[in-house]
């Protein structure tokens, strides 16, 4: 395994319940970063695999939600069986942090702007070393899923939150400099997490996931920490600090 560093460019939660702890030391769940790598994988392959994209398309269009515990779940079970480097991946279960801090959080409705909840959150920011192998392809689909992201969110913050938006303008440019960004933690509400970020400009499939699973391809929520004028989650995996 290979020793590999975790920058927490933006603060990074866990959750609204603060981290959890073993015997006392507060950790980041291995599974919440496992997430984030599958989630830009997964966007990634949407735009690189024409076979795994059409699948991912059909099932949208026509599959039986009714029969599918977690759709969430279910594609993402897709990605694993296509994709051995997701099956591979060792991650650590537990990322201890050498301590967490709190900070005021807002949790921002992007559609119209609105603070929809206010509340302190447990955060970490800082650097933590840990040990994972991760292939190539995670590089690259990093780079393609946090972009789309950090331009959807731009577009819709530049009239509802005008103070974010030279944050985000740094943001995009810092991103083709780091070595592996990801978006991971909690760092939005909305159940996909921008799963479906992909299909955000395809009117088609774009309007089948708001009517039969009542979310947009887009996540709605954001959370931001004024303190830090900076929306959560934003990371980077480096071999070197």
């Amino acid at each position: 395994m290979e020793i590999k560093y975790l920058l927490a460019h933006t603060p990074l939660a866990a959750g609204r319940q603060g981290f959890p702890k073993e015997e006392g030391k507060p950790y980041l769940p291995g599974r919440l970063l496992r997430e984030s790598l599958e989630t830009a994988l997964f966007f990634y392959a949407l735009g690189k695999d024409p076979e795994f994209a059409e699948l991912v398309r059909v099932f949208l269009l026509a599959g039986k939600f009714e029969r599918i515990a977690s759709v969430r779940d279910f594609l993402l079970e897709r990605l694993r069986e296509r994709y051995e480097e997701v099956a591979a991946l060792e991650l650590p279960e537990k990322i201890f942090l050498p301590d967490i801090t709190s900070r005021r959080i807002l949790t921002v409705d992007l559609e119209n702007g609105e603070i929809v909840r206010r509340g302190d959150h447990q955060v970490f920011i800082g650097v933590l070393p840990l040990e994972l192998d991760l292939p190539g392809i995670f590089k690259y689909a990093g780079l393609s899923f946090c972009e789309a992201l950090a331009r959807a969110e731009l577009r819709r913050l530049r009239e509802t939150i005008p103070s974010l938006v030279p944050f985000y303008e740094g943001l995009t440019n810092r991103l083709r400099r780091m070595t592996v960004c990801l978006r991971t933690g909690y760092w939005t509400d909305d159940v996909f997490g921008g799963l479906l970020l992909a299909y955000w400009r395809v009117k088609e499939v774009r309007e089948v996931i708001r009517r039969r699973l009542r979310e947009d391809p887009a996540p709605r929520t954001l959370l931001y920490s004024p303190k830090d004028k900076a929306t959560l989650g934003w990371i980077e995996l480096t071999d070197e600090i």
